[in-house]
């Protein structure tokens, strides 16, 4: 398991907390610890959301706990009914996070003697404050997270190994002659981590971007973000698109076979390097995408332009006399949908690379 600075910092508010407690003569200090960690969240912005919900959820259970001792006594149906009560009432607030240390708190006032009722509760309110103001302190100064500079390398790393795989995908489906291509199931299940962690970091970066601003000064969020988000989905777009490729070579070599493995012609060669071309059209676009988005490079914009896929249009039709059996003809399809992907993201690269240069 990696140790990472929240882990340190977690412990480090423990600590300090259980010090304070100490030192100020407040029990129990435990649950000074436990509002230390609760609080303890990955983002700045979370952190106070948490620690503003935390008061109120402790705030409401309190009260319902004193108000319950003073008009209704301290016994277990009472602690029951006072149970029930904050559930219900932090569900219509939807504040459902914490809810436990609001039931805690109410039945900790309830558990102690009458005339301690507000001793206990003051108490108990102390130490949870301490935890919750160590908690915020502790995540402001010490190694605050940077959201803006993670996303950016996230980002950038995330549209590499992206790339990479759909361009592994058309190479496969290039080289496929008569004997299985061996898939990287791993390779596809790295790039859809970095993917899911990119959207992960994003939000937290979105919510203190508002909240409180970052060091990210060159960042636009009006501008840069949405286009960071964009290059995102076009990221996923890549992942999709390396998947439906990877679909076709089973039925693809399984048709070869059967059909006895018949040469490759010089015609289907020729669009097969198209293919190859288009692939490394994407590349190069994505280079400049990255360089772009990523690092805030000016870049010339990439024309859309046909002439690739004229030339393909005009292979298809040098190859057409060989269209006497349904083998071709699944050749043609085949080849068809793998041009038709590149193709799809080699525009919508460009046209993403466009309001890129822009802005940059």
């Amino acid at each position: 398991m990696r140790i990472g600075a929240r882990i340190i910092k977690t412990g480090i508010a423990v600590i300090i907390t259980m010090y304070l407690c100490q030192m100020l003569n407040l029990e129990p200090a435990v649950f000074g610890a436990v509002s230390a960690v609760i609080n303890m969240q990955p983002s700045l912005y979370l952190t106070f959301k948490t620690a503003k919900d935390q008061i109120l959820i402790h705030v409401i259970g309190v009260c319902l706990g004193l108000i319950a001792g003073y008009l209704l006594g301290a016994n277990p149906l009472v602690m029951g009914a006072v149970t029930v009560c904050i559930i219900i009432l932090y569900t219509r607030l939807k504040i459902q996070n914490g809810i436990l240390m609001g039931i805690v708190a109410a039945i900790f006032v309830l558990s102690s003697p009458a005339n301690q009722f507000l001793e206990h509760a003051y108490g108990r309110s102390s130490v949870i404050f301490i935890g919750l103001i160590v908690a915020l302190i502790i995540n402001a100064i010490l190694l605050p997270p940077r959201y803006g500079h993670l996303f950016v390398e996230k980002l950038r790393g995330c549209n590499e190994k992206s790339v990479d795989y759909f361009c592994q995908a058309v190479h496969d489906f290039i080289k496929l002659d008569h004997e299985e291509i061996a898939f990287s199931g791993e390779k596809r299940e790295e790039v859809l981590r970095l993917n899911k962690e990119c959207w992960v970091i994003a939000e937290h970066y979105r919510r203190e971007k508002k909240s409180f601003g970052d060091g990210y000064s060159f960042i636009d969020p009006n501008d840069w973000f949405i286009m960071a988000e964009k290059f995102l989905n076009y990221n996923r777009a890549l992942i999709e698109k390396a998947d439906q490729i990877y679909e076709l070579l089973p039925d693809r070599l399984d048709r070869r076979i059967k059909a006895g493995t018949p040469p490759i012609s010089s015609e289907f060669n020729y669009m097969l390097e198209i293919l190859k071309s288009g692939c490394n059209t994407i590349e190069r676009v994505n280079t400049k995408l990255r360089a772009s988005i990523c690092d805030k490079i000016s870049v010339d914009q990439e024309k859309i332009s046909e002439e690739l896929w004229e030339k393909l249009k005009h292979a298809i039709e040098l190859w057409q006399p060989r269209l006497t059996s349904s083998y071709h003809v699944h050749a043609l399809i085949e080849i068809s949908v793998v041009a038709g992907d590149i193709r799809w993201l080699a525009r919508e690269g460009k046209k993403l690379l466009a309001p890129a240069a822009i802005t940059g």
